[in-house]
């Protein structure tokens, strides 16, 4: 019973998250020919979009709430209808505190380098194709 939920777990990830895998092939090319474009392709990719890394700031941060505790006591009679009292609160007010925003260390050229050395690979004869 474990193997089949395994089986149906792979089946399901092949289909749903693309498990599948590519490759480029190039008719009648050897590995030596394919790594020699595709080195060329990304050197002439990273020379078009450097590597440039940014932080961004993903939120801006914020403060916890203040918060007050009272402790004392207190201590009433009554009299012939009166009511007479005495009482000692001390109250404490601590303010909140500054939480840093979260920040993202990113390279923004990335995603145009990588298009960049498919569409050499591309153009030198490339294909990349879906291997299971």
């Amino acid at each position: 019973m474990k193997i089949m939920y395994l089986i149906f777990g792979i089946a399901l990830c092949q289909v749903i998250s693309g498990c599948a895998q590519y490759q480029w092939q190039k008719q009648g090319s050897t590995q030596l020919e394919f790594n020699k474009d595709n080195y060329e392709c990304q050197s002439e990719a990273a020379i078009i979009y450097p590597t440039q890394i940014v932080q961004e700031q993903r939120s801006s941060g914020y403060t916890t709430p203040s918060t007050t505790n009272c402790d004392g006591n207190e201590s009433t009679y009554e009299s012939a209808g009166k009511t007479y009292g005495k009482s000692q609160v001390n109250c404490t007010t601590k303010p909140g505190k500054r939480v840093q925003g979260v920040t993202k260390t990113t390279d923004v050229n990335k995603r145009n380098r990588n298009e960049s050395a498919k569409q050499c690979m591309y153009a030198r004869g490339w294909e990349r194709i879906r291997v299971q």
